[in-house]
């Protein structure tokens, strides 16, 4: 795999002045966004809904239209017809816009104990100490569960739309949790932990039972053909 990256100094276009959103999805502590994209087969999964994606988030038009040229570059001269990778937008307010390409990891194994909960609500999910981009989601009583108000995400909403399709009752809710886990350890056994990610698709989150999630499984099995 081509490991090049391409960058571009952002002339004078005040990223300060973007309204950023309180986004869980968006990681990095040093710029002010970074996404991470899956590359499979040497195609940039969900491209259209990253886009709109990006759209949502009120970027200035330039920013849009050289992020729309450079994935049209990268795409034609950074990836091979057979690859797989990781492809990272940062957002730097400060200095550049960067494209780089970086291997696939494994997905990371993730408990119900990595959860991240704030006033009584779920917040995210840790891995190795560092919160991770994606969206906690649930299966509890038939019914699916993802813990925000709005999908925004591309996988978050495609997600939105294979439940639809397939005629799973879904509520765009937090996810309530108790500050004492050991108080909601019995409670926890009783709903299914899932992640939705741009970059790793679905990851369960420990204790997970297929046979008790049908729903999240179909979830799983369709985004399995893209990851």
């Amino acid at each position: 795999m081509n490991d090049d990256s391409v960058s571009q100094p952002l002339n004078g276009l005040d990223l300060q002045s973007v309204t950023q959103p309180d986004n869980p999805h968006l990681s990095g502590a040093s710029a002010a966004m970074v996404f991470r994209w899956r590359v499979h087969n040497g195609e940039l999964l969900l491209r259209r809904r990253h886009i709109r994606e990006l759209e949502g988030l009120g970027l200035p038009a330039p920013l849009m239209g050289w992020i729309h040229e450079r994935l049209d570059w990268a795409v034609a001269n950074m990836l091979s017809r057979d690859s797989d990778a990781v492809l990272v937008l940062d957002v730097d307010p400060a200095t550049e816009v960067k494209l780089s390409l970086e291997e696939p990891c494994p997905a990371p194994a993730l408990s119900t104990n990595d959860l991240l909960v704030a006033d009584g609500l779920v917040c995210g999910i840790k891995h190795d100490g560092e919160r991770m981009a994606g969206s906690v989601w649930a299966e509890c009583d038939g019914q699916l569960l993802a813990g925000c108000t709005k999908l925004v995400t591309a996988t978050e909403t495609l997600v939105g739309d294979l439940a639809s399709t397939l005629g799973m009752p879904l509520l765009l809710q937090p996810l309530a949790m108790g500050d004492d886990r050991a108080v909601d350890a019995a409670h926890l056994l009783h709903i299914s932990w899932f992640l939705i990610s741009d970059e790793f698709g679905f990851i369960p989150i420990e204790p997970y039972d297929a046979s008790k999630s049908p729903l999240a499984e179909k979830i799983r099995q369709g985004l399995s053909r893209m990851w």
